[in-house]
């Protein structure tokens, strides 16, 4: 996996919210890291700051409370004054950076996020959609992995993770409604496709996603088979490859997230679509 041309970047992307995007990025991640023993860097590009508290847990609460930088200070492009630092500073990576989170590892480091990110996006004059690609460009080329987690709209955030990217993951819930974030994708995608065609940006695939158990009346049942043939077809229609292993129904998971790695049942099956897809792209 090792890349001589710097690391394999990746945005887990619906324009759909209540997929498990941050499920499905956090153990990728985490497989990675752990079983690849791969370097891995995670962005947390969502203002709900879902990957940054699934990775970091308790300490989320002690990040916020000490005012630590985040990918917020990355688009403002310095720190501000804060306790014990009278004026603004220089961005400094090794002050941003969350390194040996329980969930990730020692080989995965976080750039977290923040609550406020939509605020400061809202007042920057006009932020720069480059910035993280930049960023790779000239911190991260030592890496093997970086996993961007996506907020579920269209925004200025899109652009951001599309110029870092050369693959997209799409996790889709067996719903109805599945596809209904497919063609604003599908359409976001062939924008920045006409805007920057010397980039290469491709959908590795759709993943489908049974983990959550808010669903387990119907998990297998005929609405679920009924929206994965919807699904299919639609994936069909885009020329998008649907993976054959799926993040099976399970209760490890809000478990997993907790950081509790005790009797997972099925939930240890996402190694399964890990391994798939990593062997993929």
């Amino acid at each position: 996996m090792t890349q001589s041309t710097g690391p394999i970047c990746i945005s887990v992307i619906n324009m759909k919210g209540g997929v498990g995007k941050t499920t499905v990025a956090a153990l990728l991640g985490r497989y990675a890291s752990i079983f690849l023993n791969l370097k891995v860097l995670a962005i947390d590009l969502d203002p709900q700051a879902n990957l940054s508290q699934a990775f970091m847990r308790e300490d989320y609460k002690r990040f916020l409370d000490e005012k630590k930088p985040s990918v917020v200070e990355l688009f403002r492009g310095y720190i501000p004054p804060r306790p014990g630092v009278p004026a603004p500073s220089s961005i400094d990576l090794n002050k941003i950076l969350v390194r040996n989170t329980p969930l990730g590892g020692g080989n995965l480091s976080l750039i977290p996020s923040r609550f406020d990110f939509s605020e400061n996006l809202t007042d920057s004059v006009k932020p720069n959609p480059q910035i993280l690609a930049n960023l790779i460009a000239e911190e991260f080329q030592q890496l093997d992995i970086v996993i961007v987690d996506c907020a579920p709209t269209e925004s200025i955030l899109t652009k951001v993770a599309y110029h870092a990217s050369r693959f997209i993951l799409v996790p889709v819930k067996p719903e109805y409604f599945a596809t209904i974030g497919f063609p604003l994708l599908k359409k976001s995608l062939e924008n920045f496709r006409n805007e920057n065609p010397t980039h290469s940006i491709d959908v590795a695939g759709i993943v489908i996603n049974n983990s959550t158990y808010h669903y387990s009346q119907d998990i297998g049942g005929p609405e679920s088979r009924r929206s994965k043939i919807e699904l299919e077809d639609e994936a069909v229609r885009n020329n998008w490859f649907v993976f054959e292993n799926e993040f099976p129904f399970s209760r490890g998971f809000p478990k997993m997230m907790r950081g509790d790695f005790t009797h997972l049942g099925d939930a240890v099956l996402y190694k399964e679509f890990a391994k798939e897809f990593f062997n993929k792209i």
